[in-house]
């Protein structure tokens, strides 16, 4: 089998994970749901397919410091800090660009930095499944699809086609975020997955579909490939990276892609989790008898389904139903859990008031 690369998106925001998370210090160098950040179970759960030299980091250039810190095995040379982000197909654009001048015939495991595994054998097995396929099929790309568990409106969608070897399917299409009457049909229908953005692929085989369907960023980002490995890099990188387009990868390619047939989807249930909010820590963590969850010391009276996370001081909620109360030195946060995807209005609010010290 040929050698597996994991890349390890790690540019996001976390915006949804304010106040905890900070520009300075986001969700995915954070221990979230666990004693160990994001990032560092994430090179854990992938090290024996993918040791050190096989894992690279692509994130802001102001983490690179703390990703040092936090997983210190990893090679400087597998940390590509990004000036500034420029979305996704950018950031796999330049890591594919990275693997094929070490490895022309390496596979690369794209992953999210900050979502949580709760069974990584199974992620394993999966990834060893799709390994094998894209060496007998190294023109194809894969995606994983989460077998969903209920109707969910915050997550796009893959739709199956023809079942193909090893229990891989064809993909359709894939779906934006639907309402809640698709979404139910989709569940329904038994014909759908969850996009949980994890992606395998030759490096050399995403390099030419980006140069098919984004041939600007291909052009774009020439100079910076021709410059890896040398001196010059990080002078060319500073210069080139800010005028890449910023897209995704999924718009940019992956859908394209699956409507000339090009993509295939591995069906999973590792125990996935994106943690994309406050409201899906609460489903992570273990309930007390009212319902009730907390990371740090809560006392909840007459209280049912409330999350609470403090590093220092106690929470004390009485009379409350679903709510999250998060405390850190200089903020507080009180939401109700069903709408924890708006976090995010107060960080805007916050640029709006020029209240960096809190950003």
């Amino acid at each position: 089998m040929s050698n597996v690369y994991s890349v390890i998106m790690a540019g996001g925001k976390g915006t949804r994970f304010w106040p905890a998370s900070r520009e300075a210090r986001p969700k995915q160098l954070l221990a979230i749901g666990s004693n160990e950040s994001m990032i560092r179970q994430t090179v854990t759960r992938l090290g024996d397919l993918c040791p050190a030299e096989r894992s690279i980091i692509v994130t802001g250039a102001s983490h690179v410091a703390d990703i040092r810190t936090q997983i210190p095995e990893l090679p400087a040379a597998n940390i590509l800090a990004e000036p500034t982000g420029r979305n996704t197909a950018p950031c796999v654009a330049l890591a594919a660009a990275v693997v094929a001048k070490r490895d022309p015939e390496g596979i690369m495991a794209v992953f999210p930095a900050d979502h949580v595994i709760t069974d990584p054998a199974k992620l394993i097995a999966v990834v060893n499944n799709v390994a094998t396929f894209l060496d007998r099929h190294p023109d194809r790309l894969v995606t994983i699809g989460i077998e969903p568990a209920f109707a969910e409106t915050g997550y796009g969608y893959i739709q199956k086609g023809a079942a193909l070897a090893n229990g891989l399917f064809a993909v359709e299409a894939f779906r934006e975020k639907p309402d809640l009457p698709t979404a139910e049909e989709y569940v329904a229908s038994g014909a759908y997955l969850w996009n949980a953005g994890m992606f395998f692929w030759k490096a050399t085989t995403i390099l030419t579909m980006i140069e098919r369907h984004m041939p600007d960023l291909m052009k774009a980002i020439a100079p910076l490939a021709d410059a890896i490995g040398t001196p010059a890099f990080d002078d060319v990188m500073a210069k080139v990276y800010p005028t890449l387009p910023s897209e995704s990868i999924d718009y940019g390619v992956m859908e394209k892609a699956a409507a000339e047939g090009s993509v295939v989807v591995a069906p999973a249930d590792p125990g996935w989790n994106d943690v994309g909010s406050w409201r899906s820590l609460y489903d992570l963590l273990a309930p007390d008898a009212n319902g009730n969850r907390s990371e740090g010391e809560l006392i909840a009276i007459e209280s049912t389904g409330v999350l609470a996370r403090s590093d220092k001081r106690l929470i004390a909620v009485v009379g409350v139903d679903d709510v999250v109360v998060v405390e850190t030195p200089d903020a507080i946060l009180v939401v109700h859990k069903e709408k924890a995807q708006l976090v995010k209005n107060v960080v805007d609010e916050l640029k709006r008031r020029g209240r960096t010290d809190l950003l």
